[in-house]
């Protein structure tokens, strides 16, 4: 039997946006030994029509700032957030200077997730927002 926490996350699924494969790949790891599934992207793009799709049902995006292409993560939670106004999207970066006023109120709000961040971050953050703390 699932410990209470992971049992809480089963069955939800984090759609997980970066351009590095070795970031995607350790997020993806922990969050699914965390009992979420998971579903990574390595671009905006690539994002946006796994979200257009909505199989299966998306509960929260986590997706880097910076990234290549015609979409990065802050027009992505734009599109995402028009289109399904309920589903969150949280961001992390490595790239934003402590002193951007826009990444210190997202990190005062609790939406920003700073590069690099531990397994326990990650998952306390992710836990955070969708009522599973």
């Amino acid at each position: 039997m699932l410990p209470v926490s992971q049992a809480k996350r089963a069955g939800r699924t984090i759609l997980v946006v970066d351009d590095e494969p070795a970031i995607l790949d350790l997020i993806q790891r922990v969050l699914k030994n965390a009992g979420y599934n998971v579903i990574t992207s390595r671009s905006g793009d690539r994002a946006w029509d796994v979200i257009e799709r909505g199989q299966p049902e998306i509960d929260l995006v986590l997706t880097d700032i910076v990234m290549p292409g015609s979409m990065d993560g802050f027009t992505l939670a734009e599109n995402a957030r028009r289109k399904y106004t309920k589903l969150p999207v949280v961001f992390m970066t490595g790239a934003l200077p402590e002193s951007d006023e826009k990444a210190a109120a997202m990190i005062k709000k609790r939406l920003l997730l700073r590069k690099p961040f531990s397994p326990k971050e990650l998952v306390e953050f992710i836990d955070s927002h969708l009522g599973e703390s």
